[in-house]
């Protein structure tokens, strides 16, 4: 290959390369905050504390969660403790319940014992 051959390719390699950076969609940029989906989970009703009135025990040291699909532990609730479920709560599975400090929480309900 000649000199002025290896000139002219590099120089469409690097006009293909530049033209291809400066490329534009047309549209407005995106910013995660304002143009992404929410997920169904966002949408969900904060749960109400005056509705937890029934009091529960936590019959060992139970784990807490933040969400009702969280698969790791936020927190303990220690031995004793008193939380309160919603007159509807299910009696098996995960629950929400409200502690003593006003904070809604998540727990096994095989956790709990009626007061």
């Amino acid at each position: 290959m000649n000199h002025r051959t290896m000139f002219v390719l590099s120089s469409l390699g690097l006009a293909v390369f530049s033209a291809g950076c400066q490329q534009q969609s047309g549209h407005a940029e995106n910013t995660a905050d304002t143009n992404r989906p929410e997920m169904a989970s966002e949408h969900v009703a904060a749960a109400d504390p005056a509705t937890y009135t029934v009091p529960y025990s936590t019959t060992a040291e139970t784990p807490w969660m933040q969400t009702m699909t969280d698969t790791t532990a936020a927190g303990t609730l220690h031995t004793g403790d008193t939380v309160y479920l919603r007159t509807d709560a299910p009696t098996t599975g995960i629950v929400s319940a409200k502690t003593a400090d006003g904070r809604i929480v998540y727990v096994k309900a095989a956790d709990l014992h009626a007061k």
